[in-house]
């Protein structure tokens, strides 16, 4: 039984490293720039080698590293509801600021996924549209418990906040002197009765 087990470990291993060389690669020259290749000699492998473990080709790499971003965000925002999930948003923001490569890919990836024949179109517009209800959602847990300012539409404020936090990313990945999570506390703050 140790030896399925052992080959199973190894295994995820490896896909791990393809992953991080991928979330590497994708960050360095964007998804369209960046290749299998590259990402195979990475982590030293064939090209076939890294298709082995990922079925689906380059979208699959795409795909697994669009949710290693997620999975993060994910997890602080667990459980959490109204200004609770909102002071979340700006713990988010703050980890961002250590992870300057993962903000580039996403932003490069974003933006190359305007484009409704790129791979991750669908994936964009569909985050977009998630975490816009969430936070929508969390103003409106807000407003409930007395803390959003009146006549304070949740969705604009939703939208708002999302537009705000992309710019800040980008206006950091350029060179300005922001900072991401401040910033995003004191714009969540005008929507708010109570602040965070």
């Amino acid at each position: 039984m140790a030896g399925p087990r052992g080959e199973y470990r190894k295994s995820a291993q490896r896909r791990e490293q393809i992953v991080e060389a991928a979330f590497a690669v994708f960050a360095k020259h964007g998804y369209t720039a960046g290749s299998v290749n590259q990402i195979a000699r990475t982590v030293g492998m064939t090209q076939t080698g890294v298709l082995h473990h990922f079925e689906g080709g380059k979208t699959a790499l795409l795909k697994a590293v669009l949710e290693r971003r997620d999975e993060r965000a994910e997890q602080v925002l667990a459980g959490r509801t109204g200004l609770d999930f909102l002071t979340g948003l700006v713990e988010i923001s703050r980890d961002q600021a250590g992870l300057r490569g993962a903000v580039q890919l996403y932003t490069i990836l974003s933006a190359e996924a305007t484009d409704s024949d790129h791979p991750a179109h669908g994936y964009f517009r569909d985050r977009f549209t998630r975490i816009a209800s969430a936070v929508a959602t969390a103003y409106e847990q807000a407003g409930r418990d007395g803390a959003l300012r009146e006549g304070v539409d949740p969705r604009a404020a939703a939208l708002s906040t999302l537009a705000m936090t992309e710019g800040l990313e980008l206006l950091w990945l350029n060179g300005q002197d922001v900072d991401m999570a401040e910033d995003i506390r004191t714009h969540i703050n005008t929507f708010l009765a109570e602040k965070i």
